[in-house]
Formats: structure tokens, sequence, C-alpha cells
């Protein structure tokens, strides 16, 4: 059996692409994501979810999203 997690969620932040030791690259995200639902005082919360993100995929979105951009995370 497999798990699997699918996070959609808007960038707080630009990716910043960094180079690991042995030339992995890598970059950290922030994905503001909103709740479905409202609170006792009827606003929607927000959850903060860190992602790290590998080789090509971490350049691909240091390249390409922005702050703001709304992003999908599986894993």
């Amino acid at each position: 059996m497999l798990n699997q997690s699918v996070i959609v969620g808007r960038l707080v932040k630009d990716p910043e692409l960094y180079e690991t030791e042995n030339g992995n690259k890598v970059t950290n995200i922030t994905l503001a994501v909103p709740r479905t639902y409202k609170n006792v005082d009827g606003e929607y919360d927000t959850d903060f979810i860190s992602c790290t993100l590998w080789k090509g995929i971490a350049e691909n979105a240091a390249e390409y999203c922005h702050k703001g951009d709304l992003l999908g995370v599986k894993g």
C-alpha cells in the first residue's frame, strides 16, 4: 500500500536555489493553504506547509515560480 499527499497552495516567497556539498540542487518553499471551513470567529484559517524540492524540480521551481503563484505538490 502506498500513501500519498497532495497539497495545493500559494507560495509565501520566491524560491531560492541552493547547491549541496555533493552538487545536488535544492530549494525550500512554503505554501499557504487556506482551510475549507471557518473557525469560531467566522474566518478562514491558513496553514503554512514547508516543502523541500530536489534536483530538476528545484531548478524549475526557482526559475518559473514566484511569490503568490498557485502550486500543487504531490509526495
